[in-house]
């Protein structure tokens, strides 16, 4: 059980329940195999096609983005569901250390004075004191505490992933809002610039006007175009004010929307690959976290099991009732020792113990299946944003032609509008296509950006590995693990 076989198999575990294509959990009681293969779907490569090259680690500082990065510094540092989510691993490192304590016996002492009155005289009375001391020590004779401390380690693993998971939850969130920030800004910035082309327009209708050329309703048509658009610029400052409130919140700031925005959207770094289905898998922390429960289920269907099962108490006491002096109270030679030696088995509880077996069994079962979902799940975020990649690529291109061929068709309008060869109506349009289609070439731009974070995230970020000061140590092999 302490072999270097035990040592390696409690060391290797982390590695091979991550390696979850190829692993199996074995319940060494009943040889009840849980296979994670046969829980989700795998196949070697991606279904859309992308390099095998490992992702990027650094993917945060890969957009170039200062501000970006020092947001996400401050994210990590002081995000509230963060902070929140530590100490939750700190309660469950607490628990862990509970159950270990459970290895050792207790020790719990006692000392009493009692007086008694006795004749007339002043000292008539007696008194005598007490002292006792009693230990209690339950032997792990079939390893059921330790079953029970290894299942709050993986439970200690799984809430450190679940940190990790959040973590890259947050940052995501933070990067997304960021590009939807600036995208927004510019936004803000195109409405500005069309209102000042509908005012040009309206200074040019009302010159001709004036002059006898057009009538009063392309005067009203241009004044029309300028409430829209200035109606718009109202709507988009308020969606970004409210996307830098977002982004003050996560970082722990009074949102006020008092946050200096870039020019522009930073540039799309260069894809370098997605790796394999079989590194995501290595590599998101809600799957490990959800490995980590399903480890951590089956340790608690032994614990359960074993409960059924007669246990060993070693019991030791030492006192005397009958000291006369508080000098006595330190002669060892007057005190009375007893050490006992029990075996305690249950005989008829209605069930109960059987029933936490089946509670457990169906724990159990209940994390497999949500293994699958979170498997699944990541399955389709992965092949969602490789697919979105292509095709928002190819939307912006087609995006830059048409704001190219607005942009020539609103100067020659104007032209003609000038010459009195188009109507107003005619450059108004031709106005309102070239802004609507510079919006949307913003919106792709900023698309991409996003897609590219989801990307990072679906495939793991930069990929999770346990911190070494959470690994139990303990060479105790509780679940057979088969080793690809």
């Amino acid at each position: 059980m302490h072999g270097p076989t035990a040592i390696m198999k409690t060391a290797f575990m982390a590695m091979a329940i991550s390696l979850s294509a190829c692993a199996s959990i074995i319940d060494p009681v009943d040889d009840t195999v849980v296979d994670l293969n046969a829980a989700a779907p795998t196949r070697a490569t991606w279904a859309e096609p992308a390099p095998e090259a490992l992702p990027q680690a650094d993917w945060v500082e890969s957009f170039s983005d200062d501000s970006l990065n020092a947001l996400v510094a401050k994210a990590r540092a002081d995000n509230p569901s963060l902070r929140r989510t530590m100490a939750q691993l700190d309660r469950a490192i607490a628990a862990k250390n509970s159950s270990r304590s459970s290895l050792y016996p207790t020790l719990g002492g006692d000392a009493s004075s009692t007086r008694s009155e006795g004749g007339t005289g002043f000292n008539s009375g007696s008194t005598s004191y007490g002292l006792g001391v009693s230990s209690r020590w339950e032997v792990d004779v079939i390893n059921r505490i330790r079953d029970q401390i290894a299942a709050d380690g993986e439970g200690v693993e799984a809430s450190a992933a679940d940190i990790a998971a959040l973590e890259l939850t947050v940052v995501s969130r933070l990067a997304s809002g960021w590009f939807d920030a600036i995208e927004a800004g510019l936004l803000v910035e195109l409405s500005a610039e069309e209102i000042r082309t509908q005012e040009r327009s309206l200074r040019l209708t009302q010159r001709r006007f004036e002059s006898g050329l057009t009538g009063s309703s392309d005067v009203r048509l241009a004044r029309s175009s300028i409430a829209n658009a200035q109606a718009l610029e109202q709507s988009r400052l308020q969606l970004r004010d409210a996307t830098l409130r977002s982004i003050q919140t996560l970082v722990r700031d009074y949102p006020d929307a008092d946050v200096a925005l870039p020019s522009d959207l930073p540039a799309l770094p260069v894809f370098t690959g997605a790796g394999t289905p079989e590194n995501m898998l290595a590599r998101r922390p809600d799957i490990l976290a959800s490995e980590r429960r399903i480890v951590q289920a089956g340790l608690n269907v032994d614990v359960a099991r074993k409960a059924l099962y007669p246990s060993l108490s070693i019991t030791g006491s030492a006192g005397d009732e009958s000291l006369n002096s508080i000098g006595d109270v330190l002669d060892l030679k007057s005190l009375a020792f007893s050490l006992t030696e029990s075996l305690t088995a249950p005989i008829f509880q209605g069930g109960r113990l059987r029933a936490q077996v089946e509670t457990q069994k169906a724990q159990l079962a209940s994390q497999v299946e949500t293994y699958a979902e979170t498997v699944l799940t990541a399955y389709q975020e992965v092949e969602n944003a490789l697919d979105a990649e292509k095709r928002l690529e190819a939307r912006e291109a087609a995006l830059r032609v048409s704001r190219d061929e607005a942009v020539k068709a609103e100067e020659r309008l104007e032209l003609r509008y000038t010459e009195g060869l188009a109507t107003i109506l005619q450059l108004l349009d031709a106005q309102s296509r070239r802004i609507s289609a510079d919006g949307q070439l913003i919106s792709a731009r900023a698309e991409r950006l996003s897609n590219r974070v989801r990307l990072h995230v679906a495939l793991g970020g930069a990929g999770y590995v346990a911190p070494l000061n959470l690994q139990d140590s303990d060479p105790v092999k509780i679940l057979g693990i088969e080793l690809p």
